[in-house]
């Protein structure tokens, strides 16, 4: 019975991982409709991006608010000079253009670093803390502490600012949004932005927690989909139930199955989803 609740306990620290991996995607897709087939790109991006710049000597904190500048100003470039001039389209040319963005990341980072496995060891963050009979590696649960908190300061940010009560009328409804005199492709910019930033992020928390290749995109970008198909788009609570159903198959079925049915499970638990619960466990219902 111990082994189960240590999975459980490592489930919960790996979901904390996960709401803040797929923050980034669920908010680009629920306020502009575009699903982002480069975000695990960007997510690389930001892993690359840190362990280059703590590896050149910059701080760990300097280095992720690098991280988060680049980020920022990343998704405000595409977003004026790429998603907004085709935003009139059908939703397939979007697709087309991030599933191009995503190879031309893709073989960018290989160019740069080739395939070697990269991992990112700060001293400190390699020992584990023992709970009596539970272990918790430090790197683990640093990750989920700071995902938390990043998450709390979303929601905060979404729920008090006049910029992010303008991105949920967005999302609800854009018709009433626009009579009600805010500005769909401002908001849009504003909404990409903050989305590549948090991608970029949890891009460094990736690199505390496993090592990376340019060519992982394709499963980051599958987890947040994931996560925010099976929890629901345009809500909080299911973004962490999505983050705890993930992480939970993943390692239950790694432990009872093997590693190599970790992907197989949570592709038969979305494909579920799809079937039978289509908007989520707890997101917006649309007409």
């Amino acid at each position: 019975m111990e082994i189960v609740f240590q999975l459980l306990l490592d489930a919960l620290l790996l979901a904390g991982f996960y709401s803040m991996l797929s923050s980034g995607f669920s908010l680009m897709w629920g306020v502009t409709g575009i699903i982002n087939l480069a975000y695990g790109s960007f997510v690389l991006l930001g892993a690359y991006l840190l362990y280059t710049l703590y590896l050149s000597g910059v701080g760990l904190l300097t280095a992720f608010f690098i991280v988060l500048a680049v980020g920022l100003l990343s998704g405000a470039v595409l977003e004026m000079f790429f998603f907004n001039k085709l935003m009139n389209y059908e939703p397939f040319t979007l697709l087309v253009l991030t599933f191009g963005l995503d190879i031309l990341l893709t073989n960018f980072l290989n160019l740069l670093f080739k395939a070697d496995i990269r991992s990112l060891s700060v001293k400190g963050l390699e020992a584990s803390l023992l709970l009596g009979d539970f272990i918790v590696p430090y790197n683990k649960l640093l990750v989920f502490l700071l995902s938390s908190l990043v998450i709390s300061a979303l929601q905060f940010y979404l729920k008090f600012s006049w910029t992010g009560k303008a991105i949920r009328a967005i999302s609800a409804d854009p018709v009433g949004a626009q009579l009600c005199g805010i500005n769909p492709k401002r908001i849009y910019t504003v909404s990409t932005s903050l989305a590549t930033a948090l991608a970029m992020t949890s891009g460094g928390f990736y690199a505390f927690l496993q090592g990376f290749t340019p060519f992982d995109s394709e499963s980051i970008t599958l987890r947040a989909f994931f996560v925010c198909v099976v929890g629901g788009l345009g809500s909080t609570h299911g973004l962490l139930a999505g983050s705890f159903i993930l992480a939970s198959s993943e390692v239950f079925s790694g432990f009872y199955l093997g590693e190599g049915w970790k992907t197989a499970v949570s592709l038969l638990i979305l494909v579920f989803f799809l079937i039978f619960r289509p908007r989520g466990l707890i997101g917006i219902k649309y007409a």
